[in-house]
């Protein structure tokens, strides 16, 4: 009797142990210099209010141990500046929605009209003079509700040992800097703003859209004359680095801890109800980037404060990463922005590095899983991908920059969604966005949303956060992110991996020397389990034995061990599951 191929073939599956859908593959790395690569900065999430929480707390620090604290950055101003919600329609009823205009907000043009009458009164201009900390003890609201969060959170992770560090990101100048941008607003429902009402405006206590005014016109409005060593008219960039510089000395001063690193404008492209300034184009960056710098430089507490940019949205195509077409204007995306950066000599001096937003074209979307997106940010281009952008085009990593990636959001709850092929929308698909951007993208950092949403209950969460209080450390888009937060630890460099013969396995490896570790962080992208062979590299002192922890569908944190034997280590990684392997090296 003939004994066909396929039967020996199921008879040698039977005596593995392995079911014939079960794929094997080999993870070497290359930890030779020629095989290093970025060092990783760290990551974190975005701090809002439940940041003073003790549970909250306990997550950030201890469950994640995020190594980097992103801080929500908006000059608060006391009264009179801010009186009536700085005399805006709100459900306090002075002035009651949906006010004098019937569109929830007051809107204006820029400085000469911003204290015109509204609801019978006017609102006030805070002009700042060229005493930094009289700005501060004359304007700032430093009790304001909004900015316990975020600098409970900072002056912890200032105290903590390790790497930590404090990044934060400008959402608005104050409101009478802006200018109209012709733009309105639209596909809102009450209480919002009205559908067509023109930037910018104030709703609530948000400032919202316009254009940072960059003439550098002196304006009577911004007479500093009656102040501490005032002359007279200033100018709204004038009015802007002042106002910057003496916000955050204040702030840090507040909660005891010191900026690292400050992005000059959230998501720079875009108007939006909340605090948002439109920088439309490269120069209109330029000019604030130069101001601001120069004004930190005259202090020593904030001269070796980082400034980076532009933090624009990386979308999924290449023009996006040029231009924008908004109400008729092809604003500057993040090539552009670049590329006029580094022509200028101070420019580029006062960017310390680039950052990005893992959106699409809305801002609010998930990006960033896209390889070729990646390619392109961080090395450019030679030949034109398509009509609509020009050749020879230059990435981050061609100045000679590295690149943060410092928020991006948009996924369901779940490990699996949609649960019909493939599943880029769930939790599985945050491991892939890291992954991707850091060996694609080279990032060094990576940075969510939030923690937790600010205004649900803690039993919900949206698609903007990774847990909430009930679930905790049980949420998969928090035991997605872990894999990486917890253990790829700063300080640590990535090290070149090579995979044999399936794509579907994405590998990253960290080499970390001071803190004597290697890890692996290993994603099988298929529906199918993997059987996965580790390489022992020839790194003196790795021991033979390594921690593992996996995440799949079916057991979100499963620990176990992994033995190298002959120079190497099996394990199995069920069908898009996730497991992180930590080595260890002995002195």
């Amino acid at each position: 009797m003939m004994i066909s191929f396929k039967c020996i073939f199921l008879a040698a599956v039977a005596v593995l142990g392995f079911s014939p859908s079960v794929l094997s593959q080999t993870v070497t790395l290359d930890t030779t210099e020629k095989g290093l690569h970025q060092t990783i900065d760290g990551f974190g999430t975005c701090i809002n209010d439940k940041g003073t929480e003790d549970w909250y707390q306990k997550l950030y620090f201890d469950e994640l141990d995020c190594s980097i604290v992103r801080v929500y950055l908006v000059p608060r101003f006391k009264s009179p500046w801010s009186d009536h919600t700085y005399n805006s329609p709100w459900f306090h009823g002075d002035p009651a929605m949906p006010g004098p205009e019937g569109n929830n907000v007051r809107t204006y043009t820029g400085a000469a009209d911003y204290t015109r009458e509204f609801a019978a009164r006017k609102a006030q201009i805070a002009v700042m003079g060229p005493d930094i900390d009289d700005n501060i003890k004359r304007y700032f609201d430093l009790d304001s509700g909004r900015l316990a969060g975020g600098g409970t959170i900072a002056r912890m992770a200032s105290s903590k040992s390790g790497e930590r560090k404090v990044f934060a990101s400008v959402w608005s100048p104050a409101p009478w800097l802006k200018l109209s941008s012709g733009n309105k607003i639209s596909g809102q429902k009450d209480p919002m703003p009205r559908n067509g009402t023109p930037w910018p405006f104030i709703w609530f206590d948000n400032f919202a859209g316009g254009v940072l005014d960059t003439s550098g016109e002196p304006r009577k409005e911004f007479d500093d004359s009656g102040l501490p060593g005032g002359k007279g008219p200033t100018s709204a960039l004038t009015q802007y680095a002042r106002s910057f510089a003496a916000w955050v000395r204040a702030y840090q001063n507040k909660f005891g801890f010191k900026f690292d690193v400050i992005s000059l404008q959230n998501e720079p492209h875009l108007e939006v109800f909340y605090d948002s300034c439109l920088f439309r184009t490269s120069g209109e960056f330029i000019k604030a980037l130069k101001v601001a710098r120069e004004e930190f430089d005259k202090y020593p507490d904030l001269k070796d404060i980082r400034l980076i940019g532009p933090e624009d949205t990386i979308g999924s195509e290449s023009t996006y990463l040029w231009y924008w077409e908004n109400n008729g204007f092809k604003q500057h995306k993040l090539l552009q922005f670049m590329r006029d950066i580094e022509a200028d000599p101070v420019a580029s001096k006062a960017l310390a590095f680039y950052c990005v937003h893992g959106y699409a074209v809305d801002g609010i979307t998930s990006a960033g899983a896209e390889p070729l997106v990646w390619e392109w940010s961080a090395r450019g281009w030679k030949d034109s991908p398509n009509p609509q952008v020009p050749p020879n085009i230059k990435g981050y990593e061609s100045y000679g920059k590295k690149c943060w990636m410092t928020e991006t959001s948009g996924e369901n709850s779940e490990w699996l969604y949609p649960a019909a092929g493939f599943p880029s929308k769930g939790a599985f698909s945050i491991a892939i966005k890291m992954h991707q951007a850091l060996t694609m993208g080279n990032v060094t950092a990576w940075i969510y949303w939030q923690l937790t949403d600010q205004f649900k209950p803690d039993d919900q969460y949206s698609d903007q956060a990774l847990c909430n209080r009930k679930t905790g450390a049980g949420s998969p888009k928090l035991v997605a992110f872990k894999h990486f937060s917890k253990y790829v630890r700063p300080g640590a460099r990535r090290v070149d991996v090579a995979v044999d013969g399936t794509k579907k396995l994405k590998a990253s490896a960290y080499l970390n020397k001071k803190e004597q570790t290697l890890v692996w962080v290993i994603i099988n992208a298929s529906k199918d389990k993997m059987q996965v062979k580790l390489a022992k590299p020839d790194l003196p002192g790795l021991d033979a034995k390594a921690e593992v922890f996996t995440s799949c569908a079916d057991e979100l944190w499963k620990p176990s061990d992994l033995e190298f034997k002959d120079g190497t280590g099996a394990l199995e990684i069920p069908a898009f599951g996730v497991s992180t392997i930590i080595g260890k090296l002995r002195k």
